[in-house]
């Protein structure tokens, strides 16, 4: 077998098992990550910024804060200096299914860990935070 075809199939799988890792969640992993950062990191948190942090475009933004709203997991507060802008805030809903989240993943964590080791399983983590970077430096589409 080519080692990229072998490369590119070992990390296919990994991708899809740990995406597997969130499954059960009443919202998409990519609104996950909204909530997320508005309920783990210090606000005020505009669209705009989360667009950056997540790098997503706007209208994907703008989708996600739409339907996280429908279902109860964020309101919108306007901004006091700009009558256009607001404010992305958690409701209490949103905060109880990020920390449920939160623990349910690193349960799941902590048996990868547990199994690889310690030095491997940080060894992992180091590899894929370096991968990203250069993945991004070089502007590959993600």
């Amino acid at each position: 077998m080519d080692k990229y075809f072998f490369a590119n199939a070992v990390l296919s799988v990994f991708c899809k098992n740990y995406m597997g890792l969130k499954k059960g969640l009443p919202v998409r992993p990519s609104e996950m990550g909204v909530l997320n950062i508005i309920s783990e990191t210090a606000g005020p948190h505009t669209p705009v910024m989360l667009a950056e942090m997540l790098k997503v475009s706007k209208p994907m933004i703008t989708a996600h804060i739409t339907s996280l709203e429908k279902n109860g997991y964020i309101i919108r507060s306007p901004s006091p200096q700009d009558k256009r802008a607001y404010y992305i805030l958690p409701t209490e809903k949103a905060k109880t299914l990020v920390q449920e989240a939160k623990s349910d993943l690193k349960n799941k964590l902590d048996v990868l860990k547990k199994e690889l080791g310690r030095n491997e399983f940080n060894a992992l983590v180091a590899i894929a935070e370096k991968a990203n970077k250069i993945i991004e430096r070089n502007n590959y589409e993600v």
